[in-house]
């Protein structure tokens, strides 16, 4: 039988980001501020239920212990053993170890590890590339997380759960190189692709889309 918890976790966890949004939208920084919530929801409930039982068993070990650690300080260095181990248990550790880097404001630090991360899945992926998307913004490297929530957009494959918030800060970091074109055009697609959202979203994102409108003169 297939087990739907994940998913449905996925989205009620997700829903509440909308909380965050809503606190932050007089802030022209508006997605920048939001923390690493996304990765953590996707890589906690899919890494681990797509494969966490696979790899090596010193890798599948290392991330055990990891994984029951009581101290962050300690899961870290844990993780970062088993990132040294390899196969799909190895992949896993990184990622898990660049969530707490990001966490502790090691932005660079963590995009290193989620450079040499392999992750096959998809929708692990998108979680993978809007890590680093918000590292890359949190280093100022407006134009490289632009780059990189484009590939997580692309590894979401349109899931309207994920792809939706991606948008959004994709959108943000155009405003912040002034590519009003490019902002315009991801917040297009969130109104007219992603309609769902953007109505029970407790955000007005219709006045940030008429914003980018009028910037890009349309």
């Amino acid at each position: 039988m297939e087990n739907n918890e994940p998913k449905n976790q996925l989205a009620a966890e997700l829903a509440e980001s909308q909380d965050i949004v809503s606190r932050a939208k007089a802030n022209s920084k508006l997605i920048l501020g939001l923390s690493v919530f996304i990765l953590v929801v996707i890589v906690a409930i899919f890494i681990w239920f797509f494969v966490a039982k696979s790899g090596s068993h010193k890798a599948d070990e290392a991330a055990g212990r990891a994984d029951i650690a009581q101290n962050d300080s300690i899961a870290l260095v844990l993780y970062k053993e088993a990132a040294t181990k390899g196969y799909k248990s190895g992949n896993r550790a990184k990622v898990e170890a660049a969530i707490r880097l990001y966490q502790a404001g090691q932005y660079q630090e963590a995009l290193d590890y989620l450079k040499d991360a392999s992750i096959g899945d998809k929708v692990i992926a998108a979680g993978t590339y809007t890590l680093m998307g918000d590292c890359y913004s949190n280093l100022n490297q407006y134009a490289e997380a632009a780059k990189a929530y484009g590939k997580a957009i692309s590894k979401a494959d349109k899931n309207p759960v994920v792809v939706p918030i991606i948008l959004v800060k994709q959108a943000n970091v155009y405003r912040e190189l002034k590519d009003y074109q490019a902002e315009y055009k991801a917040l297009n697609t969130l109104m007219e692709d992603y309609p769902q959202f953007v109505q029970t979203s407790q955000t007005d994102f219709r006045k940030y889309f008429e914003r980018a409108k009028a910037a890009a003169g349309k």
